[in-house]
């Protein structure tokens, strides 16, 4: 054992330990992702934050651009939102705080039009979908330059709109695998499985209580805790030809059956068309040292650094260089020392 571990453990043996609990995600970013049907001042590349528990709540923050739609993003480990853009295909860091974004790259291949993307668990590589005729094209892109790894072209007549990947630590899913939100042309959305190592895709589940023809494109996001979010939207006819679209609904999706619980409208009073759907889990960096989430520090905390410095995790390169030595166990215990504000 390494003389600053002993360090650690030394420190941890004067705390008083508490029980731990699994974090909870609360808030997820949104981006408005069409110029056509939004809602009076909901702007195409809209971002917003909304509440989990009451989407209608949604807090608006800048825009992520100037008439750019965005098809699909997630959160890497720094916190950052990566979308997929899908009028220039590239794919771009978004800025949810200060508003505007950073191409990383074109990654091509793709048709405008329907779009989702995702990263891999460790953040290094983005998934990107979209339709291309009659097949679904998935792009496996770095995440960091967008240099191209593999193109894979799947016959499948149903529109993949979103995709995520199962996290670490699912209760029962296998990590890293992909899942997807597929709508089909009766206005219906499947549940479905992408094995991109054979090139398939299986129908896992038909969802059910929608309530509305779905249509457009969809939402999909894992919370690190297992919990699967989806959000859809669509339109309702009301006469003979006459329809009114429905702003984005945001659901959990039960993956053993199927089963959809609706959370709420996002924004009832303005229809959003928030293709992208992110669950907010970054680190609160105002009390680095706080890696349970619990908002104060204690020998939970430093237990938690220390099984992520054995592990080489990220989350313990505290002098963020790319390596894990004593500089690192430092930075924390000065961290710690600081407390939380």
């Amino acid at each position: 054992m390494k003389l600053a571990e002993i360090g650690l453990i030394g420190l941890s043996a004067g705390l008083v330990s508490g029980s731990a609990h699994a974090g909870t995600a609360t808030h997820a970013y949104i981006i408005e992702g069409s110029g056509f049907f939004g809602a009076p001042g909901i702007e195409l590349a809209q971002v917003g934050r909304v509440n989990l528990s009451d989407p209608s709540d949604v807090v608006r923050t800048p825009m992520a651009g100037d008439l750019l739609r965005f098809g699909g993003g997630d959160m890497n480990a720094s916190g950052e939102v990566i979308g997929f853009e899908n009028t220039t295909n590239a794919l771009r860091t978004v800025d949810v705080m200060s508003g505007g974004n950073t191409l990383i790259d074109s990654i091509g291949f793709m048709d405008s039009g329907v779009a989702g993307m995702t990263l891999t668990n460790d953040g290094s590589t983005a998934i990107v979908v979209g339709t291309v005729g009659a097949f679904s094209r998935f792009v496996l892109a770095d995440a960091a330059t967008g240099a191209v790894q593999s193109v894979h072209n799947i016959l499948n007549f149903d529109a993949i709109g979103s995709i995520a990947v199962v996290p670490e630590g699912h209760p029962s899913l296998m990590p890293g695998d992909l899942y997807g939100l597929a709508l089909t042309s009766g206005g219906s959305v499947r549940l479905v499985q992408i094995d991109l190592s054979a090139n398939t895709i299986t129908t896992v589940h038909t969802l059910f209580g929608v309530g509305f023809s779905a249509q457009f494109e969809t939402g999909l996001d894992f919370a690190s805790d297992g919990t699967l979010y989806g959000m859809i939207q669509g339109f309702d006819e009301i006469a003979p030809d006459q329809f009114v679209e429905i702003s984005s609904h945001l659901y959990t999706i039960d993956t053993t059956t199927g089963a959809l619980n609706l959370l709420g409208v996002v924004e009832a009073d303005g229809t959003w068309d928030a293709v992208t759907l992110v669950i907010d889990e970054a680190p609160d960096t105002s009390c680095p040292a706080d890696l349970t989430g619990e908002g104060d520090l204690n020998f939970l905390d430093v237990s938690a650094f220390l099984a992520a410095y054995g592990n080489m995790d990220p989350i313990a390169d505290f002098e963020a260089d790319g390596s894990f030595n004593f500089l690192d166990v430092s930075a924390y215990l000065s961290a710690y020392s600081a407390g939380c504000p």
